[in-house]
């Protein structure tokens, strides 16, 4: 064969890879795209600075995500986030209160309030933890479960004491306590805390989030662990101060 048909052939074998390409490797481009997702996530948890010491504390701010013109979720969502957010928000505010701790809501009613006014609140006191209440939303129709979100790393304790209690409420996934810069939880002074209690897009999780003696259940076991994040740190006190 000749030099010349050597080059021909390979020109084309080259040419028929190269157009090749995107029909070949779509599975190869969504795991790079999922890597690289994941590494922008730990880079952002890492790129989190808070100083949030751990302190004893005797008022809890309440904050029901969303409100008013917000719904909360996604477009697929079966029910309204913010109505079912703040009735759990009202129910862990009256157990909290019950247990001897002072309680702050952000919002009592459906009206919307900015990021930073909630963060405003927060910051106003300062034997304080934040708790954040939301539901959960996504494409997929199936996922389901519980998640619980913290910023700095002396919040992580306080989030696996939530998480423990909510996954212990349902049937769908325990999907852990993860680290994210969400703005109430980075910018507030104290330490903060924001749960998800269940996909509004999960027909399950939302017929539990329907039944007011489920979301009554969550915001018992909510306020148990932080009424046991309390009574820890008061014993520990004591211990340092004998």
């Amino acid at each position: 064969m000749s030099r010349r048909n050597i080059s021909h052939r390979c020109f084309r074998v080259a040419l028929v890879l190269l157009l090749a390409i995107p029909f070949l490797t779509p599975a190869d481009a969504g795991a790079k795209q999922r890597g690289n997702n994941a590494r922008k996530h730990r880079s952002a948890a890492r790129a989190i600075h808070k100083n949030a010491p751990v302190v004893p504390f005797s008022t809890v701010v309440i904050d029901a995500g969303h409100g008013g013109f917000d719904p909360g979720g996604i477009r697929q969502n079966i029910i309204p986030e913010k109505d079912v957010a703040l009735d759990v928000a009202k129910r862990i505010e009256r157990s909290l209160s019950h247990s001897g701790l002072k309680t702050v809501m952000t919002r009592s009613d459906d009206r919307f309030i900015p990021l930073d006014s909630r963060v405003a609140i927060a910051n106003a006191y300062r034997d304080a933890i934040f708790l954040c209440i939301h539901f959960n939303s996504a494409t997929r129709r199936s996922a389901r479960g519980v998640e619980t979100y913290y910023a700095a790393p002396t919040e992580a304790a306080l989030a696996g004491r939530i998480q423990r209690n909510l996954a212990a409420t349902t049937t769908g996934d325990n999907r852990g306590v993860k680290r994210a810069g969400f703005r109430v939880l980075r910018n507030t002074r104290m330490r903060a805390v924001l749960a998800e209690c269940g996909f509004l897009t999960n027909p399950q999780d939302v017929a539990l989030a329907s039944n007011p003696r489920y979301r009554q259940t969550i915001a018992e076991q909510i306020s148990r662990a932080i009424v046991e994040e309390r009574n820890s740190l008061r014993l520990a006190a004591q211990v340092s101060t004998n």
